[in-house]
């Protein structure tokens, strides 16, 4: 039997068992319908997203490099930076195969090593990405404190603030743009910046997981609401008096109240939601109210949403526009 139709029947054997052998190979890959993709150890990748496994035909794709094969055993020369026959050859071992009728034992010992050196790759490639994202965070911190102790206190008319109809509270304003200060363990980490149209953004790189931008003294005993959006938080503290924190988006309410739960363990946390009745009115999911409902349960607390009368429009959907609507400014 010639070296291609071997190299090609083993290639045949291996896409039988195409999840087990690229599980071994490539530990840290997920399937994703016909294709597994793993992150590329041959250039450092960080993460998955450029790098695909075709567990139909056995094609694969780099398209960061542009390196590409037709089947698993150019997969694995690849890998290992062998000939596609020796790459056979340890498939064959692994599949309990002969290799022009020689019948190769698994060598476990080779296994366990290339599973070690990968396992550390993997490792190292995490421990590097997360040495840069902290760096990131660290400098975006910096600059949000800087920017944050320049900026003068806002002027009370500031076309966001008059349209929200909410009280400047601790932000600041850096020319045209108010800063809302982002904090994490009790310290300014981001800032969101929004303009006098009400265009919002965070400082680029910089963390948001996790983190709040608090209204009012948080006390033990007291209750304490976290919400999504800053002219939300403000309103609900104006209204109430009490403690607000705005997690900035419905995904981080979540993360922010672990955040909160852990720094301030004795107050008493509520979700405030929104509530995008206008979605759930054409069948869509409630995002606000799903999340709310969700983060609560986690968390074992409370949650409330906007107590809506019948006549409220249904566009409607945060503590701020139910306050506005009331107030006739909607």
């Amino acid at each position: 039997m010639t070296v291609h139709f071997e190299i090609q029947r083993i290639a045949d054997a291996a896409l039988q068992q195409a999840d087990h052998l690229l599980a071994d190979w490539l530990p840290d890959g997920t399937r994703k319908g016909k294709e597994y993709w793993p992150v590329n150890p041959v250039r450092g990748d960080r993460k998955p997203g450029s790098f695909s496994v075709n567990l139909t035909t056995g094609t694969w794709h780099d398209f960061a490099s542009g390196d590409k094969g037709g089947d698993l055993v150019s997969l694995l020369a690849y890998l290992r930076g062998c000939r596609q026959l020796d790459a056979a050859r340890m498939i064959a071992q692994q599949l309990g195969m002969t290799v022009n009728g020689d019948r190769h034992k698994r060598d476990f010992l080779q296994d366990e090593i290339d599973r070690q050196r990968i396992a550390r790759q993997r490792e190292q490639r995490q421990q590097q990405a997360d040495a840069e994202r902290q760096a990131g965070w660290d400098r975006t911190a910096a600059r949000a404190r800087h920017d944050f102790a320049l900026a003068g206190l806002p002027d009370p008319d500031h076309p966001y603030l008059a349209r929200k109809r909410i009280r400047p509270h601790h932000l600041r304003q850096l020319g045209s743009v108010l800063l809302a200060p982002i904090c994490w363990r009790g310290e300014v980490v981001n800032l969101q910046r929004i303009d006098a149209d009400g265009g919002k953004r965070f400082l680029q790189g910089g963390r948001i997981t996790g983190c709040y931008c608090p209204f009012g003294r948080i006390e033990a005993g007291v209750e304490l609401l976290i919400v999504e959006g800053i002219a939300t938080a403000a309103t609900l503290h104006e209204q109430t008096g009490k403690p607000v924190a705005a997690a900035m988006s419905s995904g981080n309410l979540l993360p922010a109240g672990f955040e909160l739960k852990r720094r301030y363990p004795d107050a008493v946390l509520i979700v405030g939601g929104d509530d995008d009745r206008a979605k759930e009115a054409e069948g869509k999911p409630n995002a606000g109210k799903l999340a709310a409902i969700h983060a609560a349960a986690t968390l074992g607390c409370g949650y409330v949403l906007p107590a809506w009368p019948e006549d409220a429009p249904l566009e409607l959907s945060d503590f701020n526009d139910l306050r506005l609507w009331q107030e006739g400014r909607l």
